[in-house]
């Protein structure tokens, strides 16, 4: 009976590892094809099920609905997501590893351009960027731009399903600049207007009731992952990373400087370069005078 038992429990157990889905939604990534982000969930897919002890399926979510839907179905048990899309929408998830490109977490944006050299001369003009989950605008005027643009500075900030296409739509006319990240390859006639802040990249993240034990597993395994040119692999990290841009979605408050001067007075600072003098007053003032009729013969 106690072996019937056991052999119920793994195979239950595999079952389980058995039903791994590990999800790519990276918009922001560079990916040069649809066909290497697929490639890279497959790799991943493979290695996360192996590290579990089971069997992991790598799948690709292009647009930010439906990848919000399988997660809140349960659908998918670990994810390789932007940081940018976390930040703006929140949810219930562990961060287990940070991806790399060229070894870094994290990297840098930039503000492209056809025909124009300066950010003055985008003013009203149309601006392209990757998708990060509905709050485009708060992401281009806060997060990267810290809150020194208006919101009406440009015409329209309108979301793209991710760089390539956001590139592809650029160099065909479609719109006067873009945001992208600073290590993409820019088409014919289009240059880079403005260097922007360094944020992080996807992160590795854990959904669900996994336990301790199998989210330390995921991350382990993920620190000997080898992948391609966008992704290369990953490094340890936390959801700090995630919670530091979430910050900046906010409207910065702008406030003035306020000087406190250090206020120390001594009595020294008080008399010096005074003169004090009591007058005096005569002693007549302080005798009574004599009622009249002791004065009465």
């Amino acid at each position: 009976m106690r072996t019937l038992v056991l052999a119920m429990v793994c195979a239950a157990s595999v079952a389980h590892a058995d039903n791994i889905t590990v999800g790519l939604y990276a918009p922001s990534e560079p990916f040069p094809s649809t066909a290497a982000r697929v490639d890279l969930a497959k790799k991943l897919g493979d290695h996360i099920g192996g590290a579990l002890g089971g069997v992991g399926v790598g799948r690709v979510y292009a647009r930010a609905g439906d990848f919000a839907s399988a997660v809140k179905k349960g659908e998918v048990t670990v994810a390789l997501v932007d940081a940018t899309y976390l930040a703006s929408t929140g949810g219930n998830y562990t961060v287990v590893a940070a991806a790399t490109r060229a070894g870094d977490a994290t990297h840098g944006w930039q503000l492209v351009a056809r025909g124009a050299q300066k950010i003055g001369q985008l003013k009203g003009k149309r601006v392209l960027v990757p998708s990060v989950g509905g709050r485009e605008g708060d992401f281009v005027l806060n997060v990267l731009f810290g809150g020194e643009v208006g919101k009406d500075f440009f015409g329209k900030i309108e979301s793209v399903p991710d760089t390539a296409s956001t590139l592809a739509a650029l160099g065909l006319g479609k719109a006067e600049a873009a945001i992208v990240p600073a290590s993409v390859e820019l088409p014919a006639g289009v240059t880079t207007v403005l260097a922007l802040p360094q944020l992080s990249g996807p992160v590795l993240v854990a959904y669900g009731s996994l336990t301790a034990a199998q989210k330390q597993a995921i991350s382990t395994a993920a620190t000997s992952f080898k992948g391609d040119g966008t992704v290369g692999g990953f490094k340890a990290s936390d959801a700090d990373a995630v919670k530091a841009i979430a910050r900046r979605f906010s409207v910065p408050i702008k406030r003035g400087p306020h000087a406190v001067p250090a206020v120390r007075v001594v009595v020294g600072d008080l008399v010096e370069t005074r003169t004090f003098t009591i007058e005096r007053t005569p002693a007549t003032a302080f005798a009574l005078a004599p009622s009249d009729d002791k004065l009465a013969p």
